[in-house]
């Protein structure tokens, strides 16, 4: 089956998308080399290696194996858009910077083309949010990589695509304990995966329905609340407040002589609303 390429707007910021989903050289699910983005899913069970190879106006998609289901092939496109950060709305913040001078300034750096890429699938955002939780990128990636290891779906390749909830729920702590997980990441990351959340059922409604249903499980805490509600479930207007990146750019954008705190953050937010899901992508690729 030929996957139909996606269109990419003018001034598409391939960069920005490369490097996010290059975040680990190493990584088991996801390798960047260049411009291809190499990503195995599994819609349907099955292991399917994906490259998205990025050009200029355009990004075509390439399986193996190539004997995709009708399902499949849905799947796999829709993931592609999802990492591209193609299939959000970005004409709101756009309108408001043709009348507001802040929002044009924000968008100054990065211009239109900037979208915000998601990951493939919002369990996998979970995961990552939650071995990311207090620890660098290095160092999280590191703990990804054992677990996918041990509960993903391999491919001829080698590499594995995500764990399903289900994988991850039958992991032994113990035995991420001693493979540098710490008790409590590897009971966080246990507790989400035995939680019952429809996962990937949460973009289906809204931002506030979404929260609620991560609310009050151990281990999911609000910014790791915001990280899916931003990196996966693609709504419009979520800030991660307490976000050191955030908190940062925001200094730098306001030529502030101090780090804003929650409270601070969440004032210097709300002039972007109801877009501050882009507003923070700008704050981040251009500002920080």
């Amino acid at each position: 089956m030929n996957l139909p390429k996606i269109p990419l707007p003018p001034g598409f910021r391939a960069d920005w998308v490369l490097a996010y989903h290059g975040r680990d050289p190493d990584g088991l699910s996801e390798r960047v080399r260049g411009n291809i983005i190499t990503k195995v899913l599994a819609p349907a069970g099955r292991a399917i290696c994906l490259d998205i190879t990025i050009q200029p106006t355009h990004a075509t998609l390439t399986a193996d194996p190539a004997d995709l289901t009708v399902g499949e092939g849905a799947s796999l496109s829709a993931a592609a858009a999802r990492m591209l950060g193609v299939s959000a709305d970005v004409s709101g913040l756009e309108a408001m910077a043709n009348r507001d001078e802040q929002v044009a300034r924000l968008l100054s750096r990065c211009g239109p083309g900037l979208r915000l890429p998601q990951t493939a699938g919002v369990f996998e955002a979970m995961c990552w949010a939650i071995v990311g939780q207090q620890v660098n990128l290095r160092f999280a990636g590191q703990l990804r990589r054992t677990f996918i290891d041990l509960a993903g779906i391999p491919h001829a390749s080698g590499m594995k695509a995500h764990p399903t909830p289900a994988g991850i729920a039958a992991l032994d702590p113990d035995l991420l304990g001693t493979l540098k997980f710490s008790r409590s990441k590897a009971a966080y990351l246990i507790n989400a995966a035995r939680s019952g959340i429809d996962f990937e059922g949460l973009p289906k409604g809204d931002a506030a329905t979404a929260e609620a249903a991560m609310t009050g499980v151990k281990g999911i805490g609000p910014w790791t609340r915001a990280y899916v509600l931003l990196r996966a479930c693609a709504f419009p207007d979520v800030a991660p407040i307490g976000d050191a990146g955030l908190a940062a750019a925001l200094q730098k954008f306001h030529a502030l002589d101090h780090r804003p705190g929650p409270t601070e953050q969440q004032a210097l937010m709300q002039p972007f609303a109801p877009w501050r899901s882009l507003a923070t992508a700008h704050l981040w690729a251009g500002w920080s």
